[in-house]
């Protein structure tokens, strides 16, 4: 038995048969390995090399599991191995992972790209998300399980499969959407822009009719919490209560709520919108929604001077007229054709929109150092003065 100690983690490598012959053996060395690190240390065993382990040894990992106290993560099982922890319950009481199969996605097509990672068409009926490699495997995980929930909501999205290796990074088995993103047919058929936009509004007035139970998805609030303790550095206490304030002013809800909604994670296939990109899936108010396609077709762009086409194709690839046409058309559909109610609803988006753009923009790797002022102080005149007003808008949606 091999052990390997890194970033305050305990690693012991099971290999070959454990079973009444030398059960007792191992107990003893994992023992040992455990009295010659930190107490405080996390543990985790590696499978991969584990051929079979009987009942005996499956013993002394519970002994292992109430000696930390903590969830014993069992790592890289083998089919055989994880049909034996399975069928004696011990999936219940342990960590169990089964071993990735590795994937290559050289020479594949790219079908398409987001700000964490790149979608390829595997084969005919498979295609894979590669993650970058800085994401790790808890999110890539999470989003496979956001979208399996989706999906059991009556969501139109693809089915998730599996989780693989890709090289150094990990990545999400779906089915293959005989598909291509809104953003894709505009770049082709920009004279689809308006039946495209109205559809899409359509499918979110109809997302945002399914009720999720109660803890079946996370609060689709927390991630706007999260930037605002991500940037609460740049800004005065006083001021990172009162933005937390304005995001908690709005109403949870239990509705389902995509979080990223625009033309790069909507696909168009056979004639049926279809959603990708589902990590960050919740419930709550659908002016969360709303905010966020707001954000993406109005604000992008335009906080340091007069929008351009280069500066907005990356983020949704298309220009920055169509993003206002599509935006036009997209609030006119989901308010029913309600002038008044387009307008009352925008005055209501704007600023909240903009609160949403300037503190993710802060939040990213890349953003320019010598734009951290302008937007602090965007933040501080155009948001934090209007505080008393904002904070008291009627969001009933």
């Amino acid at each position: 038995m091999k052990t390997d100690f890194q970033n305050d983690t305990l690693t012991i490598f099971l290999e070959g048969r454990i079973d009444s012959n030398n059960a007792n053996e191992t107990e003893t060395q994992i023992m040992e390995a455990l009295s010659k690190n930190p107490a405080d240390a996390e543990v985790q065993i590696d499978a991969e090399k584990l051929d079979y382990i009987s009942s005996a040894g499956l013993r002394v990992l519970m002994k292992l599991r109430k000696k930390i106290k903590t969830p014993l993560p069992v790592l890289n099982v083998s089919n055989d191995v994880y049909e034996i922890f399975s069928v004696t319950g011990f999936t219940e009481l342990l960590d169990v992972h089964k071993k990735m199969r590795e994937v290559s996605v050289e020479g594949c097509e790219v079908i398409g790209e987001g700000a964490n990672g790149k979608v390829y068409r595997l084969t005919k009926d498979e295609m894979i998300k590669v993650f970058k490699h800085s994401i790790p495997l808890e999110a890539v995980e999470d989003e496979r399980e956001a979208s399996r929930k989706a999906f059991l909501l009556g969501v139109p999205c693809a089915i998730a499969f599996d989780t693989v290796k890709c090289g150094d990074s990990y990545g999400t088995i779906y089915e293959t959407l005989n598909a291509g993103t809104l953003t894709e047919i505009i770049r082709s058929n920009p004279e689809r822009l308006p039946e495209l936009a109205r559809s899409s509004a359509l499918l979110l007035k109809r997302l945002h009719e399914i009720d999720v139970p109660e803890g079946q998805m996370p609060k689709a609030s927390r991630l706007l919490h999260n930037t605002l303790d991500k940037v609460a550095k740049y800004f005065a206490s006083d001021d990172v209560e009162k933005m937390h304030a304005l995001y908690n002013a709005i109403p949870e809800g239990n509705h389902f709520i995509h979080n990223d909604y625009h033309t790069k994670n909507i696909m168009e296939s056979n004639g049926e919108l279809m959603l990708i990109d589902l990590g960050d899936a919740g419930m709550g108010n659908p002016a969360i929604d709303l905010i966020h396609c707001y954000m993406m077709y109005q604000v992008v762009g335009t906080v340091t001077g007069e929008a351009k086409d280069e500066d907005v194709l990356g983020f949704i690839g298309i220009t920055y007229r169509e993003m206002h046409e599509f935006w036009k058309i997209f609030i006119d559909t989901y308010c029913g054709g309600d002038k008044e109610k387009v307008e009352s609803l925008c005055e209501k988006l704007k600023p909240y929109a903009m609160l949403m753009y300037l503190t993710i923009a802060m939040v990213y790797p890349q953003f320019p150092e010598k734009y951290r002022s302008i937007y602090t102080g965007k933040v501080r005149s155009d948001i934090l003065s209007r505080y008393d007003e904002l904070v008291n808008f009627n969001w009933e949606i």
